[in-house]
């Protein structure tokens, strides 16, 4: 992915994302970053600030886990999840210089989940490109 995708792109993965929340039910939030914390497209938060903390945030664990797999020598880092009392933060890299974050309720179905964001993950990295 180029360090700034172009409005076209953006508008996309906009329509994408709003689209996916109205069909997958136990999924009630999505957001696209860049890779540094950058929020794309942010179904998430009240406010461009409040936007802007979940972002850096997001992306710094997805950062950290990359760097964590990276020198445990287990791989490219896929996804990480946080299991919370209230439901399920999953990020996801897309491709190189961006990352999706899933927030679903706690009584989703993660194998169903992990496996649209596998699709999930295939569209929006076209979509960027």
């Amino acid at each position: 992915m180029q360090a700034s995708a172009d409005a076209s792109s953006i508008a996309k993965v906009d329509k994408y994302l709003r689209n996916a929340v109205k069909r997958e039910p136990s999924i009630f939030s999505l957001a696209v970053m860049t890779q540094d914390g950058f929020p794309l497209v942010f179904l998430m938060g009240k406010g461009e600030a409040e936007k802007a903390e979940l972002a850096a945030a997001i992306a710094s664990l997805g950062s950290l886990s990359e760097q964590t797999a990276t020198r445990l020598g287990i791989g490219q880092y896929k996804d990480l999840m946080l299991r919370c009392t209230r439901g399920h933060l999953i990020i996801r890299r897309i491709a190189d210089g961006a990352m999706l974050a899933a927030l679903t309720d706690r009584s989703a179905q993660l194998g169903a989940i992990h496996m649209v964001l596998d699709r999930m993950t295939r569209d929006l990295a076209r979509l960027l490109t």
